[in-house]
């Protein structure tokens, strides 16, 4: 059986609820947030000395039948804390100033330099718009049914691209789209997937671009669930941000940001007490 963890971080958000803790290596978990009861069953089993939460859900998490004090650190804070972990971890030197994007239901982006985070925007467009229009368009709310769809689809189909527009001489790539499922020329479920994971990437490719010039940035660090396992948005936004001169930088384990942040933060409170 291996030892308590001093420190549990928990990031719960308005989807998923990811938990981050150390027994000796890092180690990581989510549930559905709709499932606290599974995640206080599993904070008792942990049965850490210390919890420090993030994320919109922290409130109702019910910490006095927790039997542990239960310590709060601001989202956005968090954030930077865990993608500076896991950068770390993973053998990624981050530039001194760089976005940081948030993807999970919605996304938000962060601007960080030397270890400070601002939230300079954002967008509604995110996991929450995959499931909901997914589930209108292909008939599932299923994010790993829709993200593997995705995969096999081709949403030139759907779209009318900026190629379909200009035989030759086009002012800006072919690939990049003049017109969201302004074609259709397929309702295949793949094709019509892979146009929503277009118009998602697209747009918070965009979005970054407009911040980064502001903020002077030239790097995007990415993470958030809405990553995980979707292959397809990854190539959106690599190719879009490519697109506008961005270099994009994707975690490994981004989807746990918040989590691991909030552990850092944890563990330097017990380093000070």
């Amino acid at each position: 059986m291996p030892p308590a963890p001093p420190v549990l971080g928990l990031d719960l958000g308005a989807t998923l609820t990811k938990i981050a803790f150390r027994q000796g290596d890092l180690h990581t978990e989510r549930w559905p947030s709709n499932d606290l009861e599974a995640v206080r069953a599993r904070i008792v089993e942990l049965a850490p000395a210390r919890i420090v939460t993030t994320g919109g859900g922290a409130a109702v998490l019910g910490a006095s039948a927790l039997g542990v004090a239960v310590e709060g650190i601001s989202e956005f804070e968090a954030w930077s804390l865990g993608a500076a972990a896991l950068a770390a971890e993973e053998g990624i030197i981050l530039p001194r100033r760089h976005l940081l994007v948030s993807a999970g239901t919605g996304t938000s982006v962060l601007v960080v330099e030397a270890g400070s985070a601002v939230r300079a925007g954002g967008t509604g467009l995110g996991g929450g718009t995959l499931v909901g229009l997914g589930r209108l368009l292909v008939g599932t709310g299923s994010f790993a049914d829709l993200s593997a769809l995705a995969a096999r689809g081709k949403r030139g189909s759907v779209d009318l691209l900026v190629g379909d527009v200009y035989s030759q001489g086009a002012p800006i790539p072919a690939y990049l789209t003049a017109a969201n499922f302004a074609k259709l020329a397929s309702t295949e479920p793949a094709d019509l997937a892979h146009a929503l994971v277009g118009l998602v990437g697209e747009n918070i490719a965009l979005v970054c671009a407009g911040i980064a010039r502001l903020a002077g940035a030239d790097t995007v660090v990415l993470g958030g669930s809405t990553l995980a396992e979707n292959p397809a948005l990854v190539e959106v936004l690599t190719q879009t941000l490519g697109f506008t001169g961005l270099s994009a930088c994707f975690l490994g384990r981004g989807a746990y940001c918040g989590a691991v942040g909030a552990l850092v933060a944890g563990e330097r409170l017990a380093e000070s007490a």
